[in-house]
């Protein structure tokens, strides 16, 4: 299925994951346009008080003002997971 023109019925879904679609499309021609569509889609097919949960490994600075749009309405929070050891850890 084509993320920009998503064939499901709006306000369908509780919970939308995206493992990196949105870094994806980044890295293609018209990236901001067709993030914003595929946005769009995402922000039709979530029913009211849905969740998208984004993992990208993207600077949250670079990927919220996608998020900010005046036509989107998402609560916007932020979790970042740190890396806790150095390889070199691993081998002791």
């Amino acid at each position: 299925m084509d993320v920009l023109d998503l064939k499901y019925e709006s306000n369908k879904y509780d919970l939308i994951i995206d493992k990196s679609t949105m870094d994806a499309i980044l890295c293609g021609e018209n990236s901001f346009v067709n993030v914003a569509i595929m946005l769009k889609e995402i922000n039709r097919t979530l029913k009211e008080g849905g969740l998208y949960l984004i993992i990208s490994y993207g600077l949250p600075k670079n990927r919220v003002l996608h998020l900010q749009r005046e036509y989107l309405n998402f609560e916007i929070l932020i979790y970042t997971i740190t890396k806790d050891f150095v390889l070199d850890d691993l081998e002791e």
